[in-house]
């Protein structure tokens, strides 16, 4: 079930992903020019550099062209200063208008040689791109400030073109950074997770190395017990919690800290409440562990991608790669159905219900999380949070967003069906089985 789950959606999200490319970025030429580039999204700009690397050096090459054409009409207007003898003013106008065509053309190109540079560095990782894109960079954002300063008046360029090009800033300036602490975090998990096999650790007393529940709780979820003991417990589910939070602000290095720190509060309701609903305060933190674990496999799927050459590389590989794309949702969609098969398994365990109310309790957490996260998107208004949010996350082009309410509004009616039933379902099953007592 979980493996034609995760075939099913790769299959349809490349599909779509395809169809969306054909539909929305067919028409972009393999030489255009600042008109005829769309808003900056990661799928535009991947789409960029994909339909214009096979002219990789002529497209270069098209903005030194272009600079040394306005360049040399600046200077015949400047030499014919002296020869003009009516309206001064106007003329001198004209030069300042020849001038600032010139500071753009510069500015186009250096982003121009900056992102295709950047790209080319994604895909094929080429050394000499990755020092050329930050060459370019440095030279973008120095031209970038002189034009600023100097049209502070009469400005060319808009306020909302302005925080994209900062924005395209940040997310390079951050690559490196970035691919060092996804494999910091990378390695820390993937060494719990070997820890925890087995056998690999000699017990603490009656106690096992917490690892070990990390572990079980992945790949052998039936054999946990409350009967079980665990040394480090609380040590393990601190730093789960903490690499969890952390791991999405990797992954989100380009925007504010406050996306994805809201994302992972989000993401730690049902598991709170999860463990809050299982009866088993005293575990608090075993319980943690076993529910955070799911997570953290997937956060791992994610983050071993990041840690190659940084989050905008995952990003190039989603919108690029039809193959990635389809494998790496399928094995995404695998995980996500594993880590509710776990949950569900692992709420029986530890709750001591039968199966109906064990699956309740857990789409009931579920369904509360959507909620919460409905709420407060129309608390703080659906548009604009959306439509910030992926503005923020350069996702899609907002042209193909859709209606950020009628998105949210069945969203809230989904969660709502969801946890009614599912509250119907834990109140016909409030009744525990046979829980086994410590002394047996």
């Amino acid at each position: 079930m979980v493996l034609l789950a995760g075939l099913s959606a790769g299959y349809f999200a490349s599909h779509g992903a395809h169809l969306f490319h054909e539909k929305s970025l067919s028409f972009l030429p393999d030489y255009y020019s600042r008109e005829e580039i769309p808003e900056a999204s990661q799928a535009n700009l991947s789409m960029l550099y994909d339909l214009s690397k096979e002219q990789f050096q002529e497209l270069l090459s098209q903005g030194q062209d272009a600079i040394r054409v306005a360049a040399r009409r600046r200077q015949v207007l400047v030499e014919a200063r002296d020869r003009v003898t009516t309206n001064h003013q106007a003329y001198e106008q004209l030069i300042l208008q020849a001038e600032g065509e010139v500071d753009l053309l510069r500015l186009e190109d250096y982003y121009r040689q900056f992102f295709m540079h950047y790209y080319r560095w994604l895909d094929s990782g080429d050394a000499k791109s990755a020092v050329q894109y930050k060459l370019s960079l440095g030279q973008f954002k120095a031209t970038l400030d002189y034009i600023l300063e100097k049209q502070r008046e009469d400005p060319a360029l808009r306020v909302r073109e302005v925080e994209d090009l900062r924005t395209s800033i940040r997310i390079a300036e951050q690559s490196n950074r970035t691919i060092r602490w996804a494999r910091v975090v990378v390695v820390v998990l993937l060494f719990l997770l070997v820890m925890g096999i087995p056998r690999l650790i000699r017990d603490s007393g009656n106690k096992r190395f917490a690892a070990s529940l990390y572990f079980d709780a992945l790949f052998r979820p039936g054999l946990i017990s409350s009967l079980n003991r665990w040394h480090n417990i609380h040590r393990l589910a601190l730093a789960l919690l903490i690499l969890y939070l952390f791991g999405l602000v990797v992954f989100s290095s380009f925007i504010s800290w406050r996306i994805p720190l809201i994302f992972g509060i989000l993401g730690l309701i049902p598991v709170f409440l999860l463990a809050g609903m299982s009866g088993k305060r005293r575990n608090l933190s075993a319980l943690l562990i076993s529910f955070m674990a799911p997570k953290m496999l997937v956060l791992l799927l994610v983050l071993g991608v990041v840690a190659l050459r940084g989050p905008n590389f995952f990003w190039y590989l989603i919108w690029g790669s039809e193959l990635f794309r389809g494998l790496f949702i399928s094995l995404l969609f695998m995980l996500i159905f594993h880590k509710f098969h776990v949950n569900m398994i692992l709420a029986r365990k530890w709750s001591h219900r039968n199966r109906n109310g064990s699956a309740a309790v857990f789409w009931m957490a579920l369904g509360f999380q959507l909620l919460v996260a409905g709420a407060l998107m129309y608390c703080f208004g659906p548009e604009e949070i959306l439509v910030s949010l992926n503005r923020e996350l350069l996702l899609l082009p907002e042209s193909l967003l859709g209606s950020p309410a009628i998105l949210l509004s069945r969203m809230m009616i989904i969660a709502g069906v969801l946890t009614a039933i599912a509250l119907v379902i834990f109140i016909l099953n409030r009744r525990r089985v046979h829980e086994p007592s410590r002394s047996a």
